[in-house]
């Protein structure tokens, strides 16, 4: 269900692009873009819907008794899969034709597709952060992997095994155990309780040397293929599929590793460093998944407002419903320029022109942010539709489940605050971050966006306090409040370069509207003991 080609009807996503990317990338990819925007509109739209309607099975036992583990997918959810490699989805950043912006342009076209995408984007985006890992880490093994991974034509893909049911984002309590073979070679036994890449070539999985140790500190990184070349199981058993809230057409399992062949990546030891640049890449992936289902859903409901009749005129024309849409509209602004600042700050340090510091601080509050306040605006979106929004075969039920996985993928808001928490503690980070939001608040001078500017000085001055007593009781409010507060500045940003070379006050009015509720979430008027008490007191049975 898509009402027109996005790139076309949503002045937030095409002002962005054109604002962050220099005139001439700006020229020669925006027919990748509209033509994404096109495809939304009937092929990815056709397949996904399918895809949705027919989602994977397992097969464990085959007629003659045998255990085959088969997991039988639909082919349109493989197609989109297909379509996302041919478009360079995973290969445009390694392709480098645009240089340090090849990132803003990859998830330009991802923000595109995704809508229209059956969350097919998952597989793709742990194989454009596997080719990160491999080049980073192990030289002999990008060499033999990357390659594939990259191809836009018979492309291989990859997962990401981390979860376990003792660990989940404490990785520390990874019990898989890796065995030494010989010759550079490991058995991995243990299992990994939440896979979302099944169909995949290869998968990069955290394991734990024997005689390692216990914690973190003591997990290696491995890349193991998923099937031997007669095409059986590399030593993995299939417990069953996950039944889930949403990502339906996504084949998600937990599975048995029992001697599964792999390969140290990097030699061993490093492991959880290893995977930070893995996360930096998936974490935003996971956040402009939530950005492209507000944008498609907010597209959707402004067509319907322009159709739907209700007490004599159309809903467009109801203040109550204008005003409500405006501040859906206002969340989706802030969410977009957070979400392509992390793109580009990732383009730039992968060129060695970014800074990095940065990057450790605004990547975890960018996922953080857009992850969760997608699940609000989403919400209220399909409740603008009234009871359409609640029947199935409308699809907007499903806009709304599966922008609630990016809240949970890649580490949940507590963990991306705790996240937040361990980058300030570097020196520099928090000066750096404060820096940059005093540079894009005060980037334009103009008078429908001043109000806003002093909004974030305030707001900056406040976290500058905050951000040298930080604890760790306080790491969702400390993070929440960066967060909004350098969303206001980036919209400060975006609205005068609205102004100033489209005289479009719009990102101006959004700005308002988001600083107008508080960029900074008010001290609880309790403490720790106290909520303590009142979340897990001892009065129930």
């Amino acid at each position: 269900m898509q009402a027109s080609n996005r790139f076309r009807a949503d002045t937030t996503l095409r002002n962005t692009l054109e604002r962050i990317l220099p005139p001439e990338v700006f020229a020669d990819t925006s027919p990748l873009f509209d033509d994404m925007g096109e495809r939304g509109l009937g092929e990815l739209r056709a397949l996904a819907q399918h895809a949705e309607t027919h989602p994977p099975v397992h097969v464990p036992i085959d007629a003659w008794g045998r255990r085959v583990d088969r997991i039988d997918v639909d082919p349109a959810w493989l197609q989109l899969v297909k379509i996302g490699q041919d478009a360079g989805l995973v290969a445009i950043p390694y392709e480098d034709e645009f240089g340090e912006h090849s990132r803003v342009v990859q998830f330009g076209v991802i923000d595109l597709w995704n809508p229209s995408s059956a969350t097919a984007g998952c597989p793709l985006s742990m194989t454009d952060a596997a080719v990160r890992v491999l080049l980073n880490e192990d030289e002999e093994l990008a060499k033999a992997y990357v390659p594939k991974l990259t191809a836009r034509a018979d492309a291989w893909t990859s997962g990401q095994w981390m979860t376990e049911k003792e660990g989940g984002s404490d990785v520390g309590r990874t019990g898989t155990v890796a065995r030494d073979a010989g010759d550079g070679w490991w058995t991995l036994r243990g299992t990994k309780w939440f896979t979302s890449a099944t169909t995949a070539d290869i998968s990069l999985a955290l394991a734990r040397p024997e005689g390692a140790g216990d914690g973190s500190r003591a997990l290696s990184l491995f890349l193991l293929e998923l099937r031997n070349p007669d095409g059986t199981w590399n030593g993995i058993r299939v417990r069953r599929l996950k039944d889930k809230l949403g990502t339906k057409a996504l084949p998600t399992a937990e599975l048995d590793l029992d001697g599964t062949a792999a390969r140290a990546i990097g030699g061993i030891g490093r492991g959880v460093p290893k995977v930070a640049a893995m996360l930096n890449i998936t974490r935003i992936w996971a956040a402009i998944g939530s950005l492209s289902a507000i944008g498609g859903g907010l597209m959707l409901a402004r067509d319907y407002a322009n159709k739907r009749e209700a007490f004599g005129r159309k809903l467009r024309d109801l203040p109550v419903h204008r005003r409500w849409i405006a501040r859906i509209a206002a969340e989706y602004e802030a969410a977009n320029v957070l979400g392509y600042r992390a793109a580009q700050l990732l383009g730039q340090i992968e060129h060695a022109s970014g800074d990095a510091d940065l990057a450790r601080v605004v990547i975890p509050l960018t996922k953080m942010a857009i992850a969760r306040r997608s699940v609000w605006a989403t919400s209220n979106l399909i409740e603008s539709f009234g009871g359409a929004g609640y029947v199935e075969d409308t699809g907007l039920p499903r806009i709304l489940r599966d922008a609630h996985v990016n809240c949970i993928w890649e580490g949940t808001t507590s963990v991306m605050a705790l996240d937040v928490l361990r980058a300030l503690r570097a020196p520099g980070v928090a000066g750096a971050f404060l820096a940059d939001v005093d540079a894009k608040a005060r980037a334009y001078d103009h008078p429908l966006i001043a109000g806003t500017a002093r909004t974030v000085a305030a707001a900056a001055t406040e976290l500058k306090t905050m951000l040298a007593e930080a604890t760790e009781e306080a790491a969702r409010r400390i993070a929440w409040g960066m967060a909004r507060t350098y969303q206001a500045a980036l919209l400060c940003e975006a609205a005068g370069w609205a102004l100033d070379k489209k005289g479009d006050a719009r990102t101006a009015t959004a700005a308002a509207l988001f600083a107008a509720e508080p960029l900074i979430g008010a001290e609880p008027p309790v403490g720790d003991d106290e909520m303590g008490e009142l979340a897990f007191g001892t009065n129930a049975e």
